[in-house]
């Protein structure tokens, strides 16, 4: 049974105090790696929630091949199914706002006595220069970036490691650490689920032409 309800706009004051990840992405379509690193994020900074942001679209991402929203939200639901602290939400809908930055900034004036804590894997925190207004996201949350033991090596080709006024700590195991901005977290993890959503759907591409070859 779940612990919390979605998130509401209005509904800030049940979250006063909470420490909360936001795991966001288009979903496209979601799958166990997507609970994996959710749960690992939850357990290594002791978050009491972490919210899926499940983007109308993700402006780095060809808008053809997205499943409709509300089938990407309803897929989402039915395999977090009733886990206590995931919440999967359509808040960026409400919000208004597709650019990660914006979605923070929006959350944090709706949310201002929550600690957020923005979850990504090692390919996002590689590709975070391409990110929309990249710099200004790393001025407004904490990062936590969950990859593969041991990968210090891999931190070093950031972009985000030549800012100077942002600071970088190696997790090697859980801790309760302050969610404060410009601090990026990076948490080695010995086993992580190789699975993408790009995989699944260029495998479910190939049964489809092997479907109608037959």
């Amino acid at each position: 049974m779940a612990l919390f309800s979605n998130p509401q706009l209005r509904n800030s004051a049940r979250w006063k105090n909470l420490r909360v990840g936001l795991l966001g992405g288009s979903f496209n379509p979601p799958h166990e790696g997507h609970v994996h690193i959710s749960k690992i994020a939850m357990a290594a900074l002791d978050l009491h929630a972490l919210w899926w942001i499940v983007t109308p679209q993700n402006p780095l991402k060809d808008k053809s091949i997205l499943q409709p929203y509300d089938d990407r939200i309803a897929e989402c639901r039915k395999l977090v199914g009733n886990h206590p602290k995931i919440l999967v939400t359509d808040i960026e809908r409400d919000l208004g706002t597709n650019i990660t930055v914006f979605t923070v900034r929006k959350l944090k004036s709706y949310y201002p006595n929550t600690d957020f804590v923005w979850i990504t894997g090692m390919d996002n925190a590689l590709n975070l220069h391409k990110w929309n207004h990249w710099k200004e996201l790393l001025s407004e949350i904490c990062m936590l970036h969950i990859t593969r033991h041991p990968a210090v090596s891999l931190t070093q080709r950031c972009p985000q490691r030549l800012l100077s006024d942002h600071r970088h700590v190696i997790l090697e195991r859980g801790a309760h650490v302050p969610l404060l901005p410009r601090i990026s977290y990076w948490l080695l993890q010995k086993k992580m689920i190789n699975i993408s959503s790009t995989e699944i759907r260029n495998k479910n591409k190939d049964l489809q032409k092997e479907a109608v070859s037959a």
